[in-house]
């Protein structure tokens, strides 16, 4: 399958100790095999600018964001944030790692996002904002609708 250049481009940079914005470093380890690679490339990802539509470096929106991230690792997930959040392979909200799609139903539609760890999440969050890390406090778990493993499928 092939994979676009601008993943390889950015896992490149990421092997030679790239910028990273001061949020990231506070986040906990990454796991090992290909959710630390997944975990990785989200987290690099943070800063990047939000882009109704957009599904590569140039801006992403929640969807483009999931898609993108997966995509690189030849893990193929639907486009739209609907879609996503009706993916199989879905688990208990208690059995979550790090790696998984975060599915939420906001007033504005169905919403997608990388859990990281330690109950953080990455994700594009609108119009106006960056790619951003997250708590997944009380207001964000009262709106997950699914845990979705895509990794172990």
């Amino acid at each position: 399958m092939k994979r676009p250049a601008a993943c390889l481009l950015i896992l490149v940079i990421a092997g030679c100790a790239p910028w990273r914005p001061p949020e990231s470093r506070t986040l906990p380890p990454a796991p090992s095999g290909l959710r630390a690679k997944v975990v990785t490339l989200a987290r690099h990802l943070a800063g990047l600018p939000y882009h109704y539509g957009g599904g590569d470096i140039d801006g992403f929106d929640c969807s483009g964001l999931v898609h993108y991230v997966f995509h690189c690792f030849g893990i193929e997930v639907p486009r739209t944030a609907r879609a996503q959040g009706r993916m199989q392979g879905r688990v208990a909200n208690r059995l979550a790692r790090p790696g998984d799609i975060l599915a939420f139903r906001l007033k504005s539609g169905w919403h997608t996002a990388i859990l990281v760890g330690k109950g953080r999440f990455v994700h594009a969050p609108g119009r106006g904002k960056r790619i951003r890390f997250e708590e997944l406090n009380s207001w964000w778990k009262r709106r997950l609708k699914a845990v979705i493993d895509v990794v172990d499928q």
